[in-house]
């Protein structure tokens, strides 16, 4: 692995933990991370009481080409979906009698930002 893509996966890595960290203080109960198939990728699975909260994490040291917010786009968003499907495939559980979200974990630098149901 080159050393740049492997700064990336670090950084990356430390971006999920602190979301993580973060939805973990605020109820969520962790459930699994980094459930990967090959329609996409979820980075973080958690339950909210009878809800699964399924949670990109995007991460940008800096906001000059745009906030980490933004690269969460409707590919993105469909890949996410599509690996949900697969999750609950693979659990044997029926996706149509779920309740689930979908969020965010924007993290701009310092500053994280939660967004709900995206």
């Amino acid at each position: 692995m080159a050393i740049k893509q492997w700064v990336a996966s670090e950084v990356g890595k430390e971006a999920e933990l602190r979301a993580k960290t973060f939805l973990a203080s605020e109820g969520l109960q962790f459930v699994e991370a980094n459930f990967k198939v090959k329609p996409g990728e979820i980075d973080l699975i958690f339950t909210d009481k009878q809800l699964w909260v399924f949670v990109e994490v995007k991460y940008r040291s800096s906001d000059s080409h745009g906030s980490a917010a933004e690269f969460f786009t409707a590919s993105k968003r469909r890949k996410v979906v599509n690996a949900i499907m697969c999750y609950f495939k693979q659990k044997q559980r029926n996706i149509h009698h779920e309740a689930i979200r979908i969020d965010l974990i924007a993290i701009d630098g310092d500053q994280l930002e939660w967004i709900k149901n995206v």
